[in-house]
């Protein structure tokens, strides 16, 4: 839940943290509620203040569209960066995704 990960990130800020891993609700990735997921990471970039915020959207379950749709999200809601997995799915970095998103972040900051 959002407000489970916004008390958590608050926590670690206030322990110290200065940067703050956060994994999308795949499941909203899933049922395209991409604006669901961009709103929750706008909360804890909130949240987190100055420190860094990296958003891991668990690449190897995504679809092209799905993971286009997470760089833009990431984007708009101030992240500062987009991480492909957590290192528990079924797969990790792969060149092809890290050119998508370079594609597609090139892409949003053209809008």
């Amino acid at each position: 839940m959002t407000e489970s990960k916004v008390l958590e990130t608050k926590k670690a800020i206030e322990d110290g943290a200065v940067e703050v891993d956060m994994v999308v609700n795949i499941s909203d990735v899933k049922n395209g509620d991409y604006k669901k997921v961009e709103e929750e990471i706008a909360e804890l970039k909130k949240a987190a203040g100055d420190q860094v915020l990296k958003v891991i959207i668990e690449a190897c379950y995504l679809t092209e569209e799905e993971k286009i749709a997470m760089c833009k999200a990431v984007t708009a809601a101030g992240a500062d960066y987009i991480k492909t997995s957590t290192g528990f799915g079924t797969g990790g970095a792969t060149l092809e995704d890290i050119q998508l998103f370079k594609k597609a972040h090139r892409t949003r900051c053209k809008d």
